[in-house]
């Protein structure tokens, strides 16, 4: 492998010893595997404790390697911190990896410290419900990515440690494997779960973030360190005003452990509100959830306080519109309608927030995404992520409604539909569906829709054919009820959002 030259900074005389424990201070690496957030200036430092190999401030060698090579070696003092902890500080190491770092007592060669695979790059944090840490069970091999690596800490343990990320990314605890086994695979028995415990085999399924990585790697060369903290439950389970008690609080905490800086995040979440939210009040069962109809200022102020918490003001999210649900109480269909209506308008409301859609992709049980749809899902969050990571990408954009209007082409009433941020032309397999018409005064959908067609001349916009003009009482849905039928994407199978019900304009 190439050789790379690094330049060790030793640890200024200036720096006060507090500056060593403050929370704003570098990550303090610990373990092999670990990922170190790069900084601005597309480099990372970051402190080593030499404790184990000496107690006493004195003098160390460091050295950077990639492969077999070794770097340019510098000599460091140690500093001691104000808990008695022997520190060195390594400054300005590049993006990049594998590293394998070793330090070793100037005074003593036999004393020495050795981390390996250590990556610089972006860390994501996974976040959400049960359709972000996945159920579906891996269909084909997928090896370790050398420039992924993930934090592993269960689900629920408050320790973690890093790893190779070889799915599944969200890892089970022993307590819960049986469960995720036995509705993986039909027929197995309780012998051959003890055997996978025994064997210490990772237990859990399949999630868009192995593909999201691969992806964001592939095109931006970063590397990517994965957080995994995904936990069923409703919005309510992440109030940074609760985070005493509840998930908010495990995940900064973790966050905290591993250096307390981020990239962005992966957010899949919104079921639970949909499935239990009353519209007005708070209620209790199964857990804790608020009214519906906040939840786009709910997410606004959860997304504010991990900005504020993680020191990245413009920290992106990308988030995924809730898909679908098979076999739910039809009373919850607006429940749903106004979930994925809220989140696919949070991008006009917060800044550097994207809503990729996943009401189009296939489910395994009725609400949970298969395994093909989830690696679907984690090409299109990169796409939307990578001018976030890569400086001389321009912005990207999901596909973004733009207005619904009245169109006269024959002389027969019809809506024009437009887009922005389409890719290539919109298309679908088979017929276009999933627009409905409904009357605002009864509730009830109207079928005047007789013909959906993409406009040739401008390829996002889709042409509605209806039987009735629309009047001001007719409001337009796409992906009406909490199990619709919906097929149109753009060249880059990125799909139209679901919206609505919302009005029409009149000129």
């Amino acid at each position: 492998m190439r050789m790379q030259v690094i330049t060790i900074c030793v640890l200024s005389a200036v720096l006060a010893p507090r500056a060593l424990w403050a929370a704003s201070a570098p990550a303090v690496l610990t373990q092999d595997f670990q990922v170190i957030q790069r900084d601005k200036t597309n480099a990372a430092s970051f402190f080593i404790n030499v404790d184990e190999i000496d107690d006493q401030a004195g003098d160390f060698v460091v050295r950077i390697s990639t492969g077999d090579q070794k770097e340019k070696t510098l000599r460091i003092k140690s500093v001691r911190s104000g808990e008695g902890v022997n520190l060195i500080y390594v400054e300005k190491v590049p993006v990049g990896g594998p590293y394998k770092i070793t330090v070793q007592s100037s005074t003593d060669d036999k004393k020495s410290l050795a981390f390996h695979n250590v990556l610089v790059g972006d860390i994501w944090i996974l976040a959400g419900q049960s359709n972000m840490y996945g159920l579906a069970r891996l269909e084909e091999a997928l090896p370790a990515l050398p420039n992924v690596n993930l934090y592993d800490f269960e689900h629920i343990h408050a320790k973690g440690r890093w790893c190779a990320a070889i799915p599944p990314i969200h890892r089970i605890p022993d307590v819960f494997a049986s469960g995720i086994l036995k509705s993986q695979r039909p027929g197995i028995t309780d012998e051959q779960i003890q055997q996978i415990l025994k064997d210490k085999q990772p237990v859990g399924g399949t999630d868009c973030s192995y593909f999201f990585a691969r992806q964001m790697v592939k095109e931006t060369g970063v590397p990517i360190g994965l957080v995994p903290c995904a936990m069923g439950g409703s919005l309510a389970l992440w109030d940074p005003g609760e985070r005493d008690q509840n998930r908010y609080g495990f995940l900064l905490r973790h966050v905290q452990s591993i250096g307390g800086k981020v990239k962005g995040m992966l957010w899949y979440q919104g079921e639970q509100d949909a499935i239990f939210g009353d519209e007005t009040e708070i209620v209790d069962k199964p857990a804790k959830t608020k009214p519906y109809p906040t939840y786009g200022e709910e997410f606004a102020k959860f997304v504010k306080a991990m900005r504020q918490d993680f020191d990245n003001p413009q920290m992106p999210v990308i988030l995924a519109q809730i898909s679908r649900h098979h076999g739910g109480d039809r009373q919850r269909d607006s429940a749903w309608e106004m979930v994925r209506d809220i989140q696919r308008r949070l991008p006009e409301q917060v800044p550097h927030v994207h809503c990729v859609p996943a009401i189009d992709l296939e489910v395994m049980d009725g609400i949970h995404l298969d395994y093909a749809s989830h690696k679907r899902l984690g090409r299109r969050m990169a796409f939307v992520a990578v001018p976030y990571v890569k400086s001389n990408v321009p912005k990207r954009s999901e596909i973004r409604l733009k207005s619904v209007k009245r169109f006269s082409k024959t002389g027969r009433p019809a809506l024009a539909v437009e887009f922005d941020g389409v890719t290539g032309r919109l298309r679908s397999a088979g017929r276009p569906t999933g627009f409905r018409l409904r009357n605002q005064e009864t509730g009830k959908d109207l079928n005047w829709i007789y013909r959906v067609e993409f406009d040739s001349k401008a390829p996002h916009r889709v042409i509605l054919h209806l039987s009735q003009p629309a009047t001001s009482a007719t409001s337009l849905i796409y992906g009406s009820g909490s199990a619709p039928y919906v097929n149109i994407t753009d060249d880059n199978d990125m799909p139209i959002p679901a919206f609505g019900p919302i009005d029409i304009q009149f000129e």
